[in-house]
């Protein structure tokens, strides 16, 4: 559990689970947790690639959107968009000049947390399939869009009022390397930040098997951050995901005056793991 102050005029929680699930041999998920930025990547690519992609894109992230990098000033949209370019870059050129075909990915998404003069919000940002939600109330709203066949499948339905006809599989069509021709464009929302407010990163193993409702009713359990990141991926594996299972979930909590909280500095990303059959389980206690 980290608490953390923002400026001078918000208070944040925050904790991360992540496990390997029940089928995959290795867990290929990273997590991001660097106060006031937030995100879950999912990797792909086999063997060591996939956890190699996720793992390179929080960690060139957070470099580019470190204090060192921004001179103390505070990240605003285009440091986060430079940012995600960067990690773009850094995941394709993981790739095997010889099998191109080959090449590691991963999807990326989360929330960079501005505190503004006009007040507190969330800037969401997203590549693939991973979602972010922020949760206020007995409300959710998903903030990205996937970028996933499936998804455009909806799209179309819901264009041409013809009956939805799923694809064979859920292929990911916008992604960080995976052969990609061109640095895919990611997409960025700009979402009023409300005390009591949840923003929920997780990647497909988790909302995969978890509907809204569900969700819902596990943030608002009333429990810590760290409580509720370990419940999200819990219920997962109860629910028969096949996939890794990762959440990171922050918890606005009140406005402060400066001088109100001792500010924690805090460095947690999800490394590249070795393959395993064991659960692997990483939060901030």
């Amino acid at each position: 559990m980290d608490l953390s102050r923002l400026g001078s005029v918000l208070l944040t929680r925050w904790g991360a689970a992540t496990d390997v699930g029940p089928v995959r041999s290795r867990n290929e998920d990273s997590w991001l947790a660097s106060p006031p930025l937030f995100a879950v990547a999912d990797g792909m690519g086999g063997h060591v690639g996939g956890a190699l992609a996720s793992s390179t894109a929080v960690r060139v992230l957070e470099d580019r959107l470190s204090a060192d990098a921004l001179g103390g000033r505070r990240a605003d949209l285009v440091d986060l968009s430079e940012g995600v370019r960067q990690a773009a870059q850094a995941v394709a050129a993981l790739a095997d000049p010889e099998d191109p075909m080959a090449a590691p990915g991963s999807t990326l998404t989360g929330v960079l947390v501005l505190d503004t003069e006009r007040g507190p919000f969330w800037l969401s940002f997203n590549i693939g399939d991973s979602r972010t939600y922020i949760v206020g109330g007995d409300s959710i709203r998903q903030v990205t869009r996937d970028h996933s066949a499936v998804q455009e499948a909806r799209d179309l339905a819901e264009l041409t009022g013809e009956e939805l006809v799923f694809p064979p599989s859920n292929v990911v069509t916008r992604a960080l390397g995976a052969g990609m021709a061109v640095v895919p464009d990611a997409d960025y929302a700009l979402v009023p930040l409300f005390q009591g407010d949840y923003a929920l990163m997780c990647s497909d193993g988790v909302h995969g098997v978890l509907d809204d409702e569900m969700i819902v009713q596990i943030v608002r359990s009333g429990g810590e951050p760290q409580q509720i990141a370990n419940e999200l991926v819990d219920a997962a594996i109860t629910s028969g995901t096949r996939d890794n299972a990762t959440a990171v979930v922050v918890h606005a909590l009140r406005a402060s005056r400066a001088g109100d909280a001792c500010e924690v500095h805090s460095r947690q990303i999800q490394a590249v793991r070795p393959a395993s059959t064991t659960t692997v389980r990483r939060g901030v206690n």
